[in-house]
């Protein structure tokens, strides 16, 4: 694990705010696409690809990155947060570091308290076979999927589309993931399957021929 990540463990025992003033002052600016830094007497939060662009639309309210966090460059819907399409073209200048810390949330939901979760050693993340056999109606199927077809919706759904790293395993009863820890960079942890790893592994299920699905 990195040196910086080491150092916030005893940070992480406090409150979040306090945790994310200890991170600032560790020199971490960097979480999924974005990157922040403090200039002139504001935090600075941009698109990492707009870094030092000039021309970039100028917000001032920390919760103007929920309405940055809808839509891609296309105009698209994000209906997953965390997904790599993040538009560009926008700067955030903010006030406290409670406001950055605002808007990274509005961002990348959950993240920083995964993050200090994680660095306490809290129980975060569940089996995936075990968050299928928990599902009803008509997501019980997904019970039925296997653990090739399961590792197989990783790679083709999780992995190019989705920036957090998966913590839990597949199936029950083996060790969790370690993730890869950065200096400087805020960890985007995944604890749980989303609700679109469990519609893509219930379409698995039912695209198989009826006699296999029983």
């Amino acid at each position: 694990m990195a040196n910086a990540h080491d150092s916030l463990r005893e940070a992480a025992r406090s409150t979040l705010a306090d945790f994310f003033d200890a991170a600032l002052h560790e020199g971490f600016s960097r979480i999924g696409q974005v990157e922040f830094a403090f200039s002139g007497d504001r935090f600075h939060l941009c698109h990492a690809g707009d870094r030092g662009q000039s021309g970039l639309e100028v917000f001032s309210d920390p919760h103007d990155a929920s309405r940055i966090a809808l839509l891609d460059d296309e105009g698209n819907h994000r209906p997953l947060k965390t997904a790599p399409n993040l538009r560009r073209g926008w700067i955030l200048k903010l006030s406290t570091s409670s406001d950055l810390r605002l808007a990274i949330d509005l961002l990348y939901p959950a993240a920083l308290a995964n993050w200090r979760g994680f660095l306490r050693g809290d129980p975060l993340a569940t089996p995936l076979r075990r968050t299928f056999d928990r599902q009803t109606g008509m997501y019980r199927i997904t019970g039925l999927t296997t653990n090739l077809e399961a590792e197989k919706i990783l790679n083709t759904l999780c992995k190019p589309g989705c920036l957090r790293q998966i913590l839990w395993p597949i199936p029950d009863g083996v060790p969790f993931r370690s993730p890869a820890l950065e200096n400087g960079r805020i960890p985007l942890l995944c604890t749980d399957a989303c609700s679109l790893l469990i519609g893509e592994a219930r379409r698995v299920v039912k695209s198989r021929p009826p006699a296999l699905v029983s």
